[in-house]
């Protein structure tokens, strides 16, 4: 990604570990993305701490590694990979300490870190969640979704 940013990786390692409103950009757009991509067919995007990076105006650039979807619940091990990352830019570490995340972020990476992938949320699911929806609540389309956000 080098021209067009540092990876989430080299950025924490130079910077440290992304807080409020830079966090929360970095989960909502990689999240969103997840789920468009999702609700087209295709699953095992995994985004990583290598295929995601910052641009220099903050903005989130991902690119995205497709890896084979497995099982019943292809999606799931995407949101799995989507906690990971964030819980990795909130703490430096993939298996850093939760409690650096804000309420929201905490309940959907919990909620994306069951064991049992068919106990895992959609990624719009996810979304709605970040923003300020339930999770039973998030029945509206993702575009709907960021068409608020933006609102």
């Amino acid at each position: 990604m080098g021209e067009q940013g540092a990876t989430l990786a080299e950025f924490v390692r130079q910077s440290g570990p992304l807080r409020g409103q830079a966090l929360h950009r970095l989960a909502v757009s990689c999240v969103a993305a997840m789920a468009k991509l999702h609700a087209r067919g295709t699953a095992g995007v995994r985004p990583g701490k290598e295929s995601v990076a910052l641009g220099s105006r903050g903005q989130v650039l991902i690119g995205w590694e497709v890896a084979p979807a497995t099982g019943d619940t292809p999606g799931a091990e995407d949101v799995r990979a989507w906690a990971d990352l964030v819980v990795f830019a909130a703490t430096g570490d993939e298996d850093g300490d939760v409690r650096a995340l804000p309420p929201a972020l905490r309940i959907a990476i919990h909620q994306c870190r069951l064991p049992d992938p068919a106990a895992r949320p959609q990624a719009a699911e996810v979304l709605g969640v970040l923003l300020s929806r339930s999770m039973a609540a998030a029945v509206a389309s993702v575009d709907d979704l960021l068409a608020r956000q933006a609102g």
